[in-house]
C-alpha cells in the first residue's frame, strides 16, 4: 500500500520525538482515519532503528476508562509482546 499526503504528520511526529525521545506519546483521532498507517510508516521507513527502541501498543478493543486501567493495560501489553 502507497501512503499519501502524510509528510506534514510524520515531519511533526518526527521532531517531537527527536526533541523529547524518552517520553511516551499517543496518537490519537476520529476511527479509520489513519492513525495505525501513520504509525506503521514513521516505524518501519522513517524512524532510525539504532537509535530508538519502539514499543507499540494497539488498544483499539480495550476498554480504558481511567488513568489506572491504562497503566495495568500498559504494563499487560508490554509483558505479553516481551
Amino acid at each position: 500500500m502507497e501512503f499519501f499526503n502524510r509528510e506534514k504528520e510524520i515531519n511533526e511526529i518526527l521532531s517531537i520525538i527527536e526533541f523529547e525521545p524518552n517520553f511516551i506519546y499517543f496518537v490519537y483521532g476520529p476511527i479509520n482515519s489513519g492513525k495505525t498507517a501513520l504509525i506503521n510508516e514513521i516505524i518501519n521507513n522513517r524512524l532510525d532503528k539504532d537509535k530508538y527502541v519502539v514499543f507499540y501498543f494497539d488498544l483499539r478493543e480495550i476498554f480504558i476508562s481511567k488513568y489506572d486501567d491504562f497503566i495495568e493495560v500498559l504494563f499487560e501489553e508490554y509483558n505479553e509482546n516481551k
